[in-house]
């Protein structure tokens, strides 16, 4: 599976926040009705602080409403 990224000149976000929008061809992650079809899907990066990050992937199944697919928050010890 491949997940491709591609971001408007200044879209990536702030100096706290990055925001990339991007697609990948759904192997069967989303069911089997999502098999082949194109998702387009939405990665977070919020640096709360110099010790802990969070990251957020985010899909959009045609028809349907934008979901959390995974998070993860980094933290410094």
């Amino acid at each position: 599976m491949m997940m491709t990224y591609k971001g408007a000149k200044d879209s990536g976000g702030s100096d706290t926040e990055i925001t990339v929008l991007g697609e990948f061809t759904d192997p069967g992650v989303l069911g089997e009705r999502f098999v082949g079809k194109t998702i387009p899907m939405r990665t977070t990066i919020r640096l709360e602080s110099a010790d802990r990050v969070v990251m957020e992937l985010y899909f959009t199944p045609p028809g349907e409403a934008e979901m959390i697919a995974d998070r993860v928050v980094l933290t410094r010890k």
